[in-house]
């Protein structure tokens, strides 16, 4: 598998004029058209994390200068989460070339989406630069409802939508019926039928720290909406174990099979240490997550199994700082909590199944091998 840097180079040699570039430090893009286009290069954009990828989920970043280029770095995710006139002044095309995980509340879609939105409106053309997701295949959960699109849901895909950022932005403009000159650089030798771990891995934003913690991110983000729950956001297991002082481990997963493995998820019991929030320092029983071949992958239908077991286990700890609100934001949907108050999982799923039905037929697929499995 290859992002093809040198078709990237090739067509913008083609061109002429400044170029801005939005990416973040996990790429080499940067340094790559600095070289080869010396003076081209005006100006840097970054989005949620900052271009370093050093900021907390949420922290407002600063326009900053780069201190080995030398290029300022527009902020998308601080006073702006759009470029402004300003920002794109003097620049001519815009690349974009962002890692992405193939989650729609993971917010590099919100600022890809508003980057694309600002250079049609001031008539830039776009290369993006496409890079494999970890769910390359894997098409699951609810769609967003009209009127709920938020930063965590800013295009009416389902929560896993199965699409490359080069891919997601064909879909916007044609969603959005953008009048952009966007050209895609195709990646080399990948596939969405390929669902495994590639060389040199490099995290997107601080907490997915590898493949895993990006293939289990849709499982355990509930997280964010429950706090009460430890899913070693600031530790080595990331979004890949649950755990808590009041956890019944054993009783859980013994809740959650079979629905777990139907969703392709696999779980044992795992001990470890918290390494931030309330019970920091303290040795959890938890549960560890993996993904299993033996059935499709389902992250966002474990995820709320999980997420209701737990509740009924446990709803007394699991109500301190909850708030499902937020849990209705990132879903971009109230009905998920409304399932989880009356136990209708089956109909919420169902609901999932009718919206995935609709969705499939617009959603590009520039790598076609892999059409999405039932």
């Amino acid at each position: 598998m290859t992002v093809d840097h040198e078709q990237l180079l090739r067509d913008l040699e083609s061109s002429t004029g400044p170029l801005g570039l939005l990416t973040m430090q996990a790429t080499r893009t940067a340094f790559l058209l600095a070289r080869r286009f010396p003076g081209r290069l005006k100006a840097l954009y970054s989005a949620e994390h900052g271009f370093f990828g050093a900021l907390a989920p949420g922290e407002n970043a600063a326009d900053a200068r780069h201190p080995f280029l030398g290029l300022p770095i527009c902020s998308l995710y601080g006073a702006h989460r759009k470029p402004t006139p300003g920002m794109l002044a003097g620049v001519s095309r815009m690349v974009i070339d962002l890692c992405d995980i193939g989650v729609r509340c993971y917010t590099y879609l919100a600022t890809l989406k508003n980057t694309l939105e600002a250079c049609a409106e001031a008539h830039i053309p776009v290369t993006v630069l496409d890079r494999p997701i970890p769910l390359g295949d894997v098409v699951d959960g609810p769609l967003v409802e009209p009127g709920r699109e938020s930063f965590v849901a800013p295009i009416g895909v389902p929560l896993c939508h199965g699409m490359t950022p080069g891919e997601c932005a064909l879909w916007i403009r044609e969603a959005k019926k953008l009048d952009l000159d966007l050209r895609v650089v195709r990646l080399e030798g990948w596939s969405h039928a390929r669902r495994e771990p590639w060389a040199n891995f490099m995290p997107p934003s601080p907490a997915i720290r590898s493949w895993d913690s990006a293939a289990l991110y849709p499982a355990t983000v509930f997280t964010e909406a429950y706090p009460a729950v430890d899913c070693d956001r600031q530790g080595a297991l990331a979004f890949r174990v649950l755990g808590a002082p009041w956890l019944d481990a054993r009783a859980v997963m013994e809740d959650l099979e079979p629905g777990l493995s139907a969703c392709g998820v696999e779980m044992r019991p795992y001990r470890y240490a918290c390494a931030a929030g309330a019970s920091a320092g303290s040795v959890l029983d938890g549960i560890l997550l993996s993904t299993s071949p033996a059935a499709p992958y389902r992250p966002v239908r474990a995820g709320v199994l999980i997420l209701a077991a737990l509740l009924r286990r446990h709803a007394e700890e699991m109500a301190a700082g909850a708030r499902p609100e937020w849990l209705a934001k990132l879903m971009g949907t109230e009905t998920v909590g409304a399932a989880l108050r009356g136990g209708d999982l089956e109909g919420l799923f169902h609901s999932w199944d009718v919206g995935r039905a609709a969705y499939l037929p617009t959603r590009v697929n520039l790598y076609a091998e892999g059409v999405d499995r039932l």
